[in-house]
């Protein structure tokens, strides 16, 4: 068994929470309120948030809550109750995205542990060691990671990794999703994607037209990789889902303690419980391999093949459909059946008869037709045994009962020992005895959490009643279980810290000379735009050092800031480095937190992709030196910004980038293939009369972007410094 190997699972309600924990979970993270990436779940209240974590570490599983959005000014106070409850709590562990909400933890609660979100972006070592250096002690990494970069990162910092291995892969890098944000003012980065992802989209380039749930992500499934993860660095397992189903959350984590505890060997079976408990597009390996990601027949749940409709008939009320499958359908399963790959209906098994080895009569309200693929959704026989799932802590007993002496119980765990003595001191037995078998029997009973693994006793002749053996078992459960919870939180060093408002935040709120900043697609443009900006922003479509070089002694005397992009791998880095090395003039953008140290802070504008929206990141950033701030471009109210001595520039007069895709849809949807490839700047999405434009940027790997075709300009006035945009959207 793998003992230093968390799997941490999703709980989007307490239902699932329970599930979760006594189906194995080491590890639960969960949110409450609206301060979380999964609004639209139940999610759990902070009066609740005691009793959760007392349960938890009863069973020596960690918590560790979820305040994974960007924060405006007026929510900290809010937030700050929330996390002081959380405290209070015990919670192990704080899930973050908003540097400024980080940076202030930190500052109010030295030994908070705080776990950067993958919304934060993080992918390669230099992102890595920027956060562990401001105090984070794990880092979630991007799904877009690669082997190579967990490697490099897990042997050159001293931060734990955590990685999804299960569930749905959002088709966009995670926390520069803009979609819903900015088609209808519903931030992902907010907690409120309406997953604009999973619609029926339409790909077009003036010759080839391809339709379907073109942005729809498969699942995620690496039961088959997590040896490779191991050795890559990773110790926690991540199960998304918090808005799915509890049987789904224990089948994931039943599966995959199964597999680390039988040195990472799966069998089939395992894949196929997996699938049962929820399957979108036949899964995929992340972006390890080169794989498809999409799949664009149906967004929802496709369970497992298991057989197809051989014959029906249709009555007034009632139809009866006959399936033709080797799986042995039970009452309580769900079946979904398709045509064409089109889902016709979803049927609850209730009225079924086997009619002969491979055939079973099922009798519906639902019409389909003969010939129709037949799935299995639902396994009911199998979720009812993961919902009455039950975990004990094993205790082992030893109970004493000496003439003259009061009787004595010790209960021992893993951790913890408690002794509790009954009342009354014990006389010789003068008529009927009590046996040992009986004294066992009673002390036994100790309910849903407690096991009796073994039991010792020393029992002269004396009688003691039921009621003594049960009263002396309920208080000494009672404080076993006390005893449990203050020796977790002594052990894992939970102490009670109290909030001290520090309000020496040097909020100074000048006044900037307002300068005017543009982005261009090439250099050349600079002579078009006539000295009218001082500020230039670089977006090339391909970095190439030798292009670049032709042009640099051009332009070697203005204002230009590299761009560099959300994603890069390590060998990337060095390409951008390479450039900034020879363009010794230029600084960079940065739009994720490995761009950081790149040249001096002085150098660095904080570009648009490490979303700025509350004056707590603008003083982080200002009082490490980066003057030079773009606000996110999601439309939040700016307004009450303070700039703490920066220069805050704001987007205007642009195209709006949505997202930003590390697979290539040419090749998933036109069969594209590198050495002959298929691209322009032709490419357009279209959704409900809206045309979103692809773009291809590339470093080493090509990536795309999602933008917008229509410019946006700003509805509110502000007092910020104005960056535009200067290119042809293609």
């Amino acid at each position: 068994m793998q003992n230093n190997i968390e799997v941490l699972a999703p709980a989007g309600d307490y239902c699932s929470f329970k599930t979760a924990i006594n189906n194995g979970a080491d590890a639960v993270y969960l949110g409450v309120d609206n301060f979380n990436a999964r609004k639209k779940t139940l999610n759990f209240k902070c009066e609740e948030l005691k009793s959760v974590a007392d349960y938890a570490h009863l069973f020596n599983v960690k918590v560790y809550l979820t305040l994974n959005v960007v924060v405006l000014d007026n929510e900290f106070d809010k937030i700050l109750k929330i996390v002081q409850t959380a405290l209070d709590a015990k919670i192990d562990a704080f899930i973050l995205q908003d540097i400024g909400l980080a940076t202030y933890l930190k500052k109010i609660y030295p030994n908070i542990i705080l776990h950067a979100s993958t919304q934060m972006g993080v992918h390669n070592l230099e992102g890595a060691k920027f956060l562990q250096e401001i105090g984070f002690s794990r880092i979630i990494l991007s799904r877009e990671t690669s082997l190579d970069d967990i490697y490099k990162i897990k042997h050159n910092c001293n931060i734990e990794l955590e990685f999804f291995v299960q569930g749905a892969l959002c088709v966009s890098f995670s926390g520069n999703c803009y979609l819903c944000s900015l088609l209808a003012k519903s931030s992902g980065n907010r907690g409120e994607c309406k997953q604009f992802c999973r619609l029926n989209y339409e790909l077009s380039n003036n010759e080839k037209v391809k339709k379907g749930y073109l942005l729809s992500a498969k699942d995620i499934c690496l039961a088959k990789r997590l040896k490779q993860l191991v050795d890559a660095g990773i110790t926690s397992f991540k199960i998304e889902g918090r808005a799915r189903r509890q049987a789904y959350v224990g089948q994931c984590v039943r599966t995959y303690k199964k597999i680390i505890e039988n040195n990472f060997v799966y069998s089939q079976d395992d894949i196929t419980n997996l699938k049962k408990s929820f399957n979108r597009g036949d899964y995929v390996e992340g972006y390890f391999y080169d794989n498809s990601v999409i799949y664009d027949k149906t967004p929802s749940h496709i369970g497992i093949h298991i057989g197809k409709i051989d014959k029906v008939n249709n009555g007034k009320k009632f139809n009866e459909i006959f399936v033709k499958t080797n799986y042995k359908l039970k009452k309580e399963d769900v079946i979904k059946c398709l045509k064409n790959d089109r889902e016709l209906a979803t049927i609850t098994v209730k009225d079924i008869k086997q009619i002969s080895s491979d055939t079973y009569r099922i009798t519906t309200k639902n019409a389909v037709d003969k010939g129709c693929e037949v799935r299995l959704i639902v396994d009911g026989e199998n979720e009812l045994q993961i919902k009455n799932a039950k975990r004990r802590v094993n205790v082992e007993a030893t109970f004493i009962a000496r003439v003259n002496q009061k009787p004595q119980l010790t209960l021992t765990t893993n951790f913890s020992s408690i002794t509790v003595f009954g009342n009354e001191t014990l006389e010789n037995s003068k008529t009927c005895s009590t046996s040992k078998d009986m004294c066992k029997l009673q002390i036994s009973k100790m309910g849903d959490e407690f096991f009796l693994q073994n039991f010792d006793c020393c029992l002269d002749d004396v009688f003691i009643a039921k009621s003594v053996l049960n009263n002396l078992r309920r208080n000494a459960i009672e404080l076993l279980r006390k005893q449990i919870i203050a020796d977790y939180e002594k052990r894992n060093n939970l102490q009670c810290v109290k909030f001290e408002k520090n309000t020496n935040l040097n909020f100074v709120n000048e006044e900037k000379t307002k300068s005017k900043m543009v982005v261009i697609n090439n250099l050349k443009d600079i002579y078009l735009l006539n000295k009218k900006y001082e500020l230039y922003i670089y977006q090339p479509s391909e970095y190439k050092l030798d292009i670049i070089k032709l042009e640099y002694e051009k332009f070697k005397n203005y204002s230009i800031f590299l761009n560099c992009p959300i994603m890069a791998t390590h060998q990337e880095i060095k390409k951008l480095q390479e450039i900034i090395k020879f363009c010794k003039n230029w600084g960079v953008c940065a739009n994720n937190y490995y761009a950081l140290n790149f040249v001096k802070p002085a150098k660095t504008i904080i570009g648009t992709g490490l979303n700025v929206v509350n004056s707590h990141s603008i003083n982080f950033y200002s009082s490490l030196g980066y003057k030079k701030i773009l606000l996110s471009i999601e439309d939040f109210d700016y307004s009450n910004i303070k700039n703490s001595g920066a220069q805050l520039f704001i987007m205007n007069n642009y195209y709006p980038e949505l997202m930003y895709f590390n697979h290539c849809p040419i090749k998933e949807h036109f069969n594209s293939k590198c050495n002959s490839c298929l691209y322009n700047s032709n490419y357009v999405y279209s959704l409900n009369g809206k045309s979103l434009s692809l773009i291809r940027r590339k470093i080493i790997n090509c990536r795309f972007v999602l933008k917008s075709i229509t410019k946006k300009v700003l509805q509110q006035t502000y007092t910020f410094s104005i960056c535009e945009e200067f290119c042809n959207i293609k």
